[in-house]
């Protein structure tokens, strides 16, 4: 069991807190896009946007937030603390091939290089392979190695 936060390094705290957002995920079926923690006494704030293969709603968020509330009461890691849980959102990077497969037909807004230019387009993810990726502009469709891409998000 863990002891108050005194008897931890900053590391060791946000590691602590780490492994149980990734515990509580396992738990309600949710996976974790990106996490955060703000150590700072009485004002420490942890932020967790969780996902899933389905869009997700206020109720996951305060679904994922009452079990990982339990979870860090549990271990007493933080006297006081303050939970924000949402979604990626419409405008989500998109950040490894697996999530560009995923949103493959989802409209996308890519920055990419085009030698010492940089460029960028809108349109349908309209293929993903192995070396790259093809987007359906509103004129054209074009093909970008995945070294190339600067910055991809979705564009709802």
């Amino acid at each position: 069991m863990a002891g108050p936060l005194f008897f931890y390094g900053t590391i060791m705290v946000k590691d602590e807190i780490g492994n149980i957002i990734e515990q509580t995920a396992a738990e309600t079926g949710y996976m974790i896009y990106e996490w955060s923690v703000y150590l700072k006494g009485e004002n420490s704030k942890i932020t967790v946007k969780i996902d899933s293969l389905k869009p997700v709603s206020h109720g996951d968020c305060e679904l994922f937030s009452a079990r990982l509330s339990a979870n860090l009461d549990k271990i007493k890691i933080l006297p006081n603390y303050f939970l924000e849980i949402s979604s990626p959102g419409t405008d989500r990077k998109l950040r490894s091939i697996d999530e560009l497969v995923r949103f493959k037909g989802a409209p996308v807004k890519i920055v990419y290089a085009d030698g010492d230019i940089n460029r960028v387009i809108q349109g349908a993810l309209s293929e993903v392979t192995e070396t790259g990726i093809e987007v359906a502009g509103e004129k054209n469709r074009i093909q970008i190695r995945h070294e190339d891409i600067i910055h991809a998000n979705l564009d709802y």
